[in-house]
């Protein structure tokens, strides 16, 4: 398994794993992607400005992550210390379900705070669906701590936010 900085040529590739994605975790109650988020226009962008990486095995794309410097919009409602702080942001991250629980999205998050740590950051942080249990209890394993919520305009339900020093 390696990962691999996004192309232009990935495109269609990593539309397609959001699709599967987003339809696994509908099927399981968690309606915060569907067919307008995240959008195409906005994962062709982060691909050309060189935000997503994927995980590959032998070709085969089992996993995505957007990685990014600029904190989102919903996380000025929060109260986060920016004193001595350089965070890396998640944005999306996306294991196909063929592939979910081999420790693909582990091998991201490694990635990420490796990249970050080489680049400067101090810390990753990232937000989770409230009701996403797998999702939470692995940024738990991973040491990531809760350090706050936000109510997005378009979810009934809030997310939450998880930070872990680096």
């Amino acid at each position: 398994m390696e990962i691999l900085q996004a192309k232009s040529a990935d495109l269609v590739e990593i539309l397609y794993l959001i699709k599967v994605c987003t339809r696994d975790m509908n099927s399981k109650g968690l309606r915060h992607w569907n067919s307008a988020f995240p959008a195409a226009e906005q994962i062709n962008r982060d691909i050309l400005d060189g935000h997503i990486y994927l995980a590959k095995d032998k070709g085969v794309c089992k996993g995505m992550v957007t990685l990014n410097s600029t904190e989102p919009e919903d996380y000025r409602q929060m109260d986060l210390s920016a004193e001595n702080s350089k965070p890396l942001f998640v944005y999306y991250m996306a294991v196909h379900p063929l592939w979910q629980g081999k420790g693909i999205a582990r091998l991201m998050i490694d990635y990420a705070q490796e990249m970050a740590k080489k680049n400067g950051f101090t810390c990753i942080r990232l937000d989770i669906y409230q009701t996403s249990e797998d999702a939470r209890q692995l940024c738990e394993q991973l040491s990531f701590k809760e350090i706050g919520s936000f109510q997005a305009n378009y979810q009934r339900i809030p997310y939450v936010c998880y930070e872990k020093q680096l």
